[in-house]
């Protein structure tokens, strides 16, 4: 069980820093280009056709790469209410049954909307979609999201194995709380 937390661990570092610092990088930029383009705009009067659609596309684009980052710190919305009030009511088994509960739905849900955006995908590849520019073809961001859903997807179903060896362990009834859950 050791040895999978440890791998677990190491994958999701480099996802955290491979991914975040893309969609970081990204953003940055794209909200650099978006600033030119509004002094472009309103000085000098002249803007990019694609301008506008390839910042939107972008943005969406790299939110989407950092839903597996996200979801590594968990740091997504959280029910720290409930939490609470079933910590302070001693249901910490319960709390613990939670957490794998939240983190498989989880884990199915992203998979389940990854997969099932290939159709999606294939739709805007065969038909050639493009954005209202009609210079960026849509399928790229399609698959940058349908990644970012199964990234997701995979961390969440890590996330869940290690909250069943914490279980399986007894870790839940230490009394500890953790505000940064799935729950």
């Amino acid at each position: 069980m050791d040895g999978f937390l440890a791998s677990s661990q190491r994958v999701k570092a480099a996802v955290h820093l491979v991914l975040g610092w893309i969609a970081s990088a990204l953003l940055l930029v794209l909200t650099l280009f978006a600033l030119l383009e509004i002094v472009r705009r309103y000085i000098f009067g002249v803007v990019f056709e694609w301008g506008q659609d390839g910042i939107i596309v972008g943005m969406v684009s790299a939110v989407a790469l950092y839903f597996g980052v996200t979801q590594i710190r968990r740091g997504h919305l959280v029910m720290s209410a409930i939490v609470q009030l079933l910590h302070a009511r001693g249901f910490y088994r319960t709390i613990g049954l939670l957490k794998i509960f939240v983190s498989a739905a989880t884990a199915v849900f992203c998979g389940a909307v990854g997969v099932t955006g290939w159709s999606t995908l294939s739709y805007a590849w065969a038909r050639d979609l493009t954005t209202y520019s009609l210079l960026i073809p849509q399928w790229p961001f399609y698959l940058i999201l349908m990644f970012g859903f199964l990234m997701m997807a995979f961390v969440a179903f890590l996330q869940m194995i290690e909250d069943m060896i914490s279980y399986a362990r007894g870790e839940h009834a230490d009394g500890a709380i953790e505000f940064t859950t799935d729950v």
